[in-house]
């Protein structure tokens, strides 16, 4: 039993060092949005593209970019694995080719497994872009429709709002402000997940320098689309997201109140004719 115990162990560590292995390979990978990952270059990933994973076997191996660390993922997995061979060897006749396939499996698909969850901070930040990116947008066309120039609108949109939305839209500010064309600092929004059409509509109105604010007031109408269909889907949700409280609840509460109190009095009456 102890031998079994320690080839899986074993099994399981060689399991998770592959998995590290393949996890580091990120040379040359795009992201979204375009931008792309090389070792000599380190390049800071925009928290809105951190949301999603590259596509392939690949982006299956190494997970979100918003996943939690290699680290911390193989310790999960390596501490379940270890959890499964504990029980393998408490049954006591667990063949031994039985704990070197499960527990390397365990290890490796826990590595890759958390890292395609999507943590909760990121369906916070999701839901609150779905939220405000209407008022957002009216709010901008408002402001280019006053005559303000676009880096004075999308600066004026910052200072109201907070959050992942004027971090998003402040990166535009930003970028103009070292010296990029507004065009340019719009496109590179082109990937996000809320803003990304209107910010490529809008990098094309602005290069020719009409229809920006029937752009912004088109997209602002599909944003409340979105928001309302958002929404509508997280009231129906409700409903099954109730369903184990309302067991823990009242199941328990029948227990007691139907079951019970008729079983005791069956007992009750079946008493006297045992004694």
């Amino acid at each position: 039993m102890i031998d079994s115990w320690a080839l899986g162990g074993l099994s399981a560590a060689f399991a998770a060092l592959a998995v590290l292995a393949a996890m580091r390979r990120r040379a040359g990978r795009r992201l979204p949005g375009g931008w792309a990952v090389e070792p000599p270059l380190p390049l800071t990933v925009p928290t809105w593209a951190r949301a999603s994973r590259p596509s392939g076997w690949r982006g299956v191996l190494t997970g979100r970019l918003d996943a939690p660390s290699i680290g911390r993922r193989l310790l999960v997995s390596v501490g379940g694995a270890a959890a499964v061979g504990l029980l393998l060897t408490m049954m006591g006749s667990t063949p031994v080719w039985l704990v070197m396939v499960t527990l390397p499996a365990v290890a490796g698909l826990g590595a890759v497994g958390l890292g395609l969850l999507e943590p909760a901070t990121t369906r916070r930040r999701q839901r609150r872009l779905i939220m405000e990116s209407p008022q957002a947008l009216d709010l901008l066309a408002a402001c280019l429709a006053a005559g303000l120039p676009p880096r004075n609108a999308t600066a004026a949109v910052v200072a109201v709002f907070d959050g992942p939305l004027a971090e998003d839209l402040g990166s535009v500010v930003r970028a103009v402000d070292v010296g990029l064309a507004d065009a340019a600092a719009w496109r590179a929004l082109r990937g996000h997940p809320q803003l990304g059409e209107a910010a490529l509509d809008l990098a094309r109105a602005v290069e020719s320098g009409t229809r920006m604010v029937e752009t912004l007031t088109y997209y602002a109408r599909e944003a409340r689309q979105r928001r309302a269909a958002a929404v509508e889907s997280s009231a129906k949700a409700i409903g099954v997201r109730c369903v184990v409280p309302m067991m823990i609840c009242f199941v328990p509460s029948f227990i007691l109140v139907g079951v019970v109190p008729a079983i005791v009095s069956a007992f009750l009456a079946a008493v006297p004719h045992v004694f």
